[in-house]
């Protein structure tokens, strides 16, 4: 058992490696993996780590993990009671998960922790199949249970997102030579958030996340391209889908070949046994 695990609240120490395994399953914006846990009798702690991509992208990161993390707990039978930045004084402590209390397991619950296992990056060509309207619902349900919403953008505006996402791309290529404009079958939706503070960007990690896991229950495959969303392609976007919300996200979904596994994290590179290595900046 790895030396930060103990038993947390109602979990025992392999349930809580088993849950932190979850959290950090979720495949970062970028090469780091910029979140952190601490295990207490009573809580878990997410902190950030160190990040590559900005502070906008650690927290949507360290949203994804979280959401993560709090299906685990549900799938032991346990309610997560979650406090979101709960110390002005330590911007570094992004929430506290408490396992209190039996929780039923919904079949919902399973398949989105199923997903976990499942679900990952995929560049591969999509399919012509369509994403169906049903499930183009409850893709946008999925949003809106985590506090943010989810526009799908239509033909009418693809060519001024090319414009703005690819702009030395005319032919509606990215750099990696994914087809962004004309791939068949393609779904491509931004989510986002009504203000874009820390909090709001943290809550919208933790809806891309559930959005994610979503479309994997409906055996969809999913490109993340929130990475590239710089200051100024997130006002031009914003302005495209009318202004009313900050896109924190942008997501190509669709029917994707299968990609394989992503390897376990090492918990031992993320989780701590004490409060030191937060007090003297983690290696």
């Amino acid at each position: 058992m790895k030396a930060g695990v103990i038993p947390v609240g109602r979990l025992n120490a392999r349930q809580v490696r088993s849950v932190l395994l979850a959290a950090t399953t979720p495949p970062p914006l970028h090469d780091t993996r910029p979140w952190r846990f601490l295990c207490t009798p009573g809580s878990i702690e997410l902190y950030a780590g160190p990040a590559s991509g900005g502070r906008r992208g650690q927290l949507l990161d360290c949203g994804a993990a979280l959401l993560n993390l709090r299906l685990a707990v549900k799938a032991q039978g346990c309610h997560p009671d979650v406090r979101l930045l709960p110390a002005a004084a330590r911007p570094d402590l992004l929430a506290v998960v408490r396992p209190r209390g039996l929780e039923p397991v919904t079949p919902v619950d399973r398949r989105l922790v199923e997903a976990i296992r499942l679900r990952r990056g995929n560049r591969s060509p999509f399919s012509a199949a369509l994403v169906p309207p049903a499930v183009q619902r409850e893709l946008r349900k999925a949003a809106e249970l985590e506090r943010a919403w989810l526009a799908t953008i239509g033909d009418a505006q693809l060519p001024r997102l090319c414009e703005i996402m690819l702009p030395q791309h005319s032919a509606g290529t990215d750099a990696a030579g994914t087809d962004f404009a004309a791939a068949p079958g393609r779904l491509l939706v931004a989510v986002g958030s009504l203000h874009d503070t820390p909090l709001a960007q943290l809550q919208a990690g933790q809806a891309v996340q559930r959005v994610l896991l979503t479309a994997a229950t409906a055996g969809l495959s999913a490109v993340h391209w929130s990475g590239t969303l710089t200051p100024a392609r997130r006002r031009d976007l914003r302005r495209l889908l009318g202004g009313g919300m900050w896109p924190q996200a942008l997501l190509r979904l669709g029917h994707g070949a299968p990609v394989p596994p992503r390897p376990h994290t090492d918990l031992d590179a993320v989780v701590a046994s004490d409060k030191s290595p937060f007090s003297r900046g983690w290696p």
